[in-house]
């Protein structure tokens, strides 16, 4: 692993979904970027509007391939099928992920790859994503001792991985991933937590994940899922953490961690459903529960090839319980919901 940054041939992916406009903007930054020598946009989908405008601006810049689908097979797939044009490429080292609704500050890319040619090497990385006001997006991946994951607002919160909104990945890791385990992002999980499984699988594939603590890239968030903590972010979000959870985990973590693993699905099904969502909640579980033989073949075939031990793996879990801003917004959530019962 690792290379030296002035060698690497960088190509950029973006999945656009209904978001024509922001990913112009996105494509431009890249444009910009003399790290970037290739850049692939894969279209999920859109309407024939949304489609037609991206497909003329597209058409106008040399150094991007578009590819468009005719349905929305999710992120995770969409970055799957730019993830294999880019690597079928022999001029790309690595793959650089971008989010439609983001755009690469300038100098984020080299300061990626410059991760790559330090003396331990990564496999993975990412940096600070700032929203257009300025205030933290993401400063990557936190996953805490409850076994949920969220974007990781402090340092001071254990690095376990780039999000698929800004991330650069190892040609050598993506190929590893597809040959051990059938896939790069695990197409079953849709949207959302998918760059979760990925990180957590390089980790057990004995692949380090590299942050940098500068502005990478600046993200508006949400444009094509809706905006907010709607209904179809929950739905996907906490299923598919259970299904990462079930997959990737390694038993004697598990088994360490099922207290607040217990209680947090406790929390959120008392939290969601007070607030008048427990037929999304309802749904969810169930469906999470129905998919549990896939994935527990999945955990079969991911823990018996696993490079890395249980303890390893711990390291790069936050001890917290969860998020603290998180926590202490939903306690408030629930009092609010309780409190507006009690008068109705």
């Amino acid at each position: 692993m690792g290379f030296s940054e002035h060698a690497v041939q960088l190509t950029a992916v973006v999945v656009n979904y209904n978001t024509a406009r922001h990913t112009q903007d996105c494509v431009q930054s890249l444009l910009a970027a003399s790290s970037v020598a290739h850049i692939i946009v894969v279209d999920n989908g859109s309407i024939s509007d949304e489609k037609n405008a991206l497909s003329a601006y597209l058409a106008t810049a040399t150094e991007v391939e578009f590819i468009p689908l005719a349905t929305n097979c999710g992120f995770a797939q969409g970055c799957n099928i730019g993830i294999r044009a880019a690597l079928e490429r022999d001029a790309c080292d690595a793959v650089l992920l971008l989010n439609s609704d983001a755009q690469l500050m300038p100098g984020g890319a080299s300061s990626l790859l410059e991760l790559f040619a330090n003396a331990e090497p990564a496999g993975l990385a990412g940096g600070r994503v700032t929203k257009p006001s300025g205030a933290i997006d993401s400063l990557g991946i936190a996953f805490y001792a409850s076994c949920l994951a969220s974007n990781r607002m402090t340092v001071r919160d254990r690095y376990f991985g780039p999000t698929g909104g800004c991330a650069v990945y190892l040609r050598e890791l993506l190929e590893a991933l597809q040959a051990e385990h059938g896939h790069m992002f695990d197409p079953d999980f849709f949207c959302y937590a998918e760059d979760t499984d990925v990180a957590a699988r390089a980790l057990l594939l004995g692949y380090r994940p590299a942050y940098y603590d500068g502005v990478v890239a600046q993200h508006e968030g949400q444009v094509s899922s809706g905006g907010g903590f709607n209904d179809f972010v929950l739905y996907h979000g906490i299923r598919n953490s259970i299904w990462m959870l079930v997959k990737c985990v390694p038993w004697p973590v598990l088994l360490l961690c099922s207290p607040p693993i217990v209680l947090m699905h406790i929390a959120i099904a008392l939290r969601h459903g007070l607030g008048g969502k427990c037929r999304v909640v309802w749904r969810l579980y169930r469906d999470a529960m129905r998919g549990l033989p896939a994935m527990f073949g999945k955990r079969r075939t991911i823990q018996s090839r696993r490079k890395i031990g249980a303890w390893k793996f711990l390291h790069y879990i936050t001890p917290r319980f969860y998020d603290a801003d998180y926590l202490l917004a939903a306690i408030r959530g629930v009092f609010r919901n309780d409190s507006r019962g009690n008068r109705g």
